[in-house]
């Protein structure tokens, strides 16, 4: 069984776009940041803590993921309010940040760590757009306070991997496809 540890909608949806078999089964983890910790470090370790505990079967392939928006080495992470989400949007307005998906990928021989990173500039945004979209689109779920996906998103421009940006690393996914595509159109 192939078992995805996030609640997350949208890697649902990648997953369900990709015609995979899959289970969710999230395992919670405390996502604080320790001080010392670079943005790298910090995915890493959120991402194969994930994972949770071992398999319960061997056949089993467990996969997770994170998603961090870093802004001049800050970590941003989902805001907790309305309020830390206009302060996030409004850090970021026409200027430029990075998206880090990681994923962790674990079945009985290995478990893989491995991530990709975009660049993405956001519109100048005035504060009343600012609010209009925190009040409409409630990112309250999502990195960095926005959704390149959204109606009338923030992103002027990006570089690099849109799915990335939606919060799974495709295109580091299927580098490992040997140990999930097993689970390619089989029944749920």
């Amino acid at each position: 069984m192939l078992i995805l540890r996030s609640r997350s909608p949208r890697r649902r949806e990648i997953f369900d776009s990709l015609g995979l078999s899959y289970l969710v089964d999230v395992f919670d983890v405390d996502e604080a940041s320790f001080g010392t910790e670079d943005s790298l470090e910090y995915l890493k370790r959120i991402t194969i803590a994930k994972l949770g505990p071992g398999l319960r079967n061997t056949l089993d392939v467990q996969v997770s993921a994170d998603t961090i928006v870093v802004r001049d080495g800050a970590i941003l992470q989902k805001p907790t309010d309305e309020e830390e989400a206009i302060s996030m949007l409004t850090d970021l307005t026409n200027r430029a940040h990075l998206v880090l998906s990681g994923m962790a990928i674990r079945n009985s021989d290995q478990e893989i760590f491995d991530y990709d990173v975009s660049k993405v500039l956001f519109l100048p945004w005035k504060r009343d757009e600012i609010l209009e979209y925190v009040r409409r689109c409630k990112p309250y779920d999502k990195a960095g306070a926005y959704g390149i996906q959204d109606p009338h998103s923030p992103v002027r421009s990006f570089t690099g991997s849109y799915t990335n940006i939606l919060g799974f690393p495709i295109r580091k996914f299927f580098l490992y496809h040997r140990i999930w595509s097993e689970f390619l159109g089989k029944e749920k």
